[in-house]
């Protein structure tokens, strides 16, 4: 499937950065091959160094928005509001493009019935530990190949663990996809009290109300992964804590999905098996941050509405 000219001219590319501004700076780098050939890169700064990033960017030949109220959504929706293609597409200010990633990430929206192209994320240098189990927490029971996400297709009222199957720092919306469904619930992800889960809300918010999603794992970008071992509980105790928030989210605000979402909670008391590191790792993923992370979640949420 090839991507046309007029699909590449209708795209945005939009980078969400926040104080990491070497890695914004290769992020950039790597766009540099796309640049003639979509409609823009924009960057939305999210935090405090705007003469820095300003320079960045125009190096890059790319445009900068500000959003100074802190949050991975709201810059998101800043970008969504400000980006002027068809085509939207958002990668992290910590991750790198592959040569062939844009032409693989965009190339699917040809099929006027896809809404949505989520690509995979690959560590930048997975010899640590800590890098390792990033690597195999978010790659476990991902796809192999093309796979079409379709809760319609699949029968499933609730597809929750399918909205699971991606990650918004390496994906392509039709814009049109935030005018049926809304766009990011600022509530989740980085710099909020819940702290992620943006990704996964999204998705089932587009899956459960119709939306497909197609995933592409050969659409690249490399992620540099922390190496402290305490950014890996962090990371765990967000995981759950984003969980069980969307499942409170749902059970409050959509009467219709209650049944379904106590059903859901319920085959999830039986968790499964811990992945595992690799035997080069001789780390063991912690699982106590993520039970306690679910078990903040629901408060978390409620808390959330207060802010």
């Amino acid at each position: 499937m090839e991507a046309s000219g007029e699909l590449w001219k209708q795209t945005s590319i939009i980078v969400c950065t926040v104080d990491r501004l070497a890695d914004l700076e290769r992020c950039l780098q790597s766009l540099r091959p796309f640049h003639a050939a979509v409609k823009e890169i924009l960057v939305v700064n999210n935090g405090p160094c705007g003469e820095a990033v300003e320079e960045i960017a125009q190096l890059h030949e790319a445009k900068v928005v500000t959003e100074r109220r802190r949050g991975v959504s709201r810059a998101r929706n800043t970008g969504i509001r400000n980006a002027l293609g068809k085509i939207i597409v958002f990668l992290d200010d910590d991750t790198q493009a592959s040569e062939d990633w844009l032409h693989l990430l965009i190339a699917p929206l040809t099929d006027s019935s896809v809404d949505c192209v989520v690509g995979s994320v690959r560590a930048e240098n997975p010899a640590g530990p800590v890098q390792q189990a990033f690597e195999k927490i978010l790659s476990q029971g991902l796809p192999n190949g093309p796979t079409m996400l379709d809760a319609r297709a699949a029968s499933d009222p609730f597809p929750l663990r399918m909205a699971m199957n991606g990650f918004t720092m390496n994906v392509a919306f039709r814009r049109s996809v935030f005018e049926r469904f809304g766009c990011f619930d600022e509530r989740f992800g980085r710099g909020t009290r819940i702290g992620s889960g943006e990704d996964a809300d999204c998705f089932f918010n587009v899956l459960r109300l119709g939306g497909r999603i197609l995933f592409e794992p050969g659409a690249v970008v490399v992620h540099r992964w922390p190496t402290a071992r305490k950014a890996l509980r962090r990371s765990m105790f967000q995981s759950g804590c984003a969980h069980t928030a969307i499942l409170t989210k749902y059970f409050l605000q959509e009467p219709s999905l209650r049944r379904e979402t106590l059903r859901y909670a319920a085959s999830r008391l039986r968790p499964l098996p811990a992945p595992a590191a690799s035997s080069a790792a001789k780390f063991k993923i912690p699982r106590m941050p993520l039970f306690v992370g679910s078990l903040y979640g629901p408060l978390a949420f409620l808390l959330s509405g207060k802010e």
